[in-house]
């Protein structure tokens, strides 16, 4: 990158390239502090591999998002948690598994599929990042199946003023969770939460619940899930809005990080949040009975 002044050498920025215009690109280095660099200014650039997420990293992210989306019913099994949220998503109806199981895998699994049984659950195994690979390769030489691959993006938040028309309460209304409780309105309200900490956007068009969306803090991270429009209110920009209220939202009440989970086949979300400034940090999956 040239520097602008005559007789100086180039400098580099090392990052993940969130942006790139015809003006502006943006850079988020590992500091964490995004780098904004005229697009005049760059002679060159090359693709460099990804660093590995480290391990602490994925266990303290997976440990802070498991806070935000408890499940109503939950038992420890050594550094295993069983979840169970009567059919309310995957992640409140499966097993955190963080740590080596105690007794060894045989063990653990018997206690695993037993718990479940008893609440006529399907047994079902969270596997986060290089965490969980030696503990995939077993269960999938058990026959149990991977499904659900999902990506963990993470972006660093400054003040944000938000002046947009989303407004945002300390509980979820009956019509996001009609909207998003599959079924079963009363056991996701469970899972979400009210008050301190939980938040939940809704902007309404014609009397109609047109977006919305969920955030939830833990330390100094604000879970954004949730987001969503109706059919017929699509290609507005109403996600982005729910999603900058939430960001805003998390930012005021001491969040200095925000964080998605978006499923790998559902591309075109996943480049729209790496444009929004979100970087990948590592994928989970579920292996299932």
């Amino acid at each position: 990158m040239k520097n602008g002044e005559p007789g100086r050498r180039f400098t580099d920025i090392t990052g993940e390239l969130i942006e790139i215009g015809p003006e502006l690109w943006r850079v988020l280095p590992a500091s964490g502090a995004v780098v904004t660099i005229e697009a005049a200014a760059v002679v060159a650039a090359r693709p460099i591999p990804p660093k590995p997420t480290p391990f602490s990293e994925i266990l303290e992210l997976e440990r802070l998002l498991a806070a935000t989306w408890p499940a109503p019913e939950s038992a420890e099994l050594g550094g295993w948690v069983l979840r169970y949220a009567d059919g309310f998503s995957r992640r409140a109806n499966s097993v955190l598994a963080l740590t080596a199981p105690p007794g060894g895998l045989e063990a653990a699994l018997e206690a695993v599929e037993a718990w479940y049984d008893e609440r006529g659950a399907r047994p079902l195994v969270a596997l986060p990042g290089g965490v969980a690979k030696r503990l995939s390769e077993e269960l999938a030489a058990r026959g149990w199946e991977a499904e659900a691959e999902t990506a963990v993006m993470v972006k660093p938040l400054g003040a944000i003023a938000y002046e947009g028309e989303a407004v945002i309460a300390d509980a979820p209304g009956e019509a996001l969770l009609d909207q998003v409780g599959q079924g079963r309105p009363a056991i996701a309200a469970q899972v979400f939460g009210s008050g301190p900490g939980r938040g939940y956007a809704e902007i309404w068009r014609g009397g109609e619940l047109a977006a919305r969306g969920r955030g939830a803090i833990a330390g100094d991270l604000v879970a954004i899930t949730s987001i969503g429009t109706l059919p017929a209110f699509r290609r507005q920009g109403l996600g982005t809005e729910i999603l900058r209220a939430l960001e805003a939202w998390g930012y005021a009440d001491g969040a200095r990080r925000a964080a998605l989970q978006v499923e790998t086949d559902n591309e075109a979300a996943i480049a729209m949040y790496g444009r929004l400034g979100y970087a990948e940090r590592y994928r989970y999956c579920y292996r299932g009975r």
